[in-house]
């Protein structure tokens, strides 16, 4: 039997970070964000978020925190 391993970026919100009160997988909240500060460029988006699929745990904390924690909390 293989078991699969989930992703953080595939979290909520709420579950990973205490301050945040919001439901949404952080996969989500990043590509919004990402979204918003790139003129809602799809194709430049997708570009940007692929290093977050392969990106350590702790790396991925660190930007959610330093670029989200004031939208989402």
């Amino acid at each position: 039997m293989t078991v699969e391993k989930t992703l953080l970026i595939d979290e909520n919100m709420n579950v990973v970070f205490d301050w945040s009160k919001d439901e949404m997988p952080i996969r989500d909240a990043v590509w919004d964000y990402l979204m918003a500060h790139n003129g809602h460029d799809t194709l430049k988006t997708e570009e940007q978020m692929k290093p977050f699929m392969t990106m350590a745990d702790s790396d991925v904390k660190k930007f959610v925190t330093a670029h989200l924690k004031t939208v989402h909390s």
